[in-house]
């Protein structure tokens, strides 16, 4: 992973763990937040989930507001951070 930061020192490399089990690896420019990460995650998830589904993000075993910036999410250097995405029933 160190590999990874010493190309990219302005990105964070970034995990998420997606339901049924998928897995998606994405390089965040570090100034962005998680709010644009989940969108950038929903754009390249291909199947799975339709416009009115649900989803919240966690890290550390806590729910993460869009607004958090990746840098204050990054604090297990070299690892990358991880996100678990969970679908929820919001709309009936």
């Amino acid at each position: 992973m160190q590999a990874v930061r010493n190309r990219n020192p302005r990105h964070i490399p970034c995990r998420f763990e997606l339901p049924l089990g998928k897995t998606l690896k994405l390089l965040v420019p570090e100034d962005e937040t998680a709010g644009w990460a989940m969108a950038a995650a929903r754009a390249r998830w291909k199947e799975g989930h339709k416009a009115g589904d649900g989803y919240f993000m966690f890290c550390n075993s806590r729910m993460v507001s869009t607004s958090t910036t990746l840098k204050s999410l990054d604090d297990k250097q070299p690892e990358e951070v991880r996100f678990v995405v969970r679908k929820e029933a919001t709309f009936g």
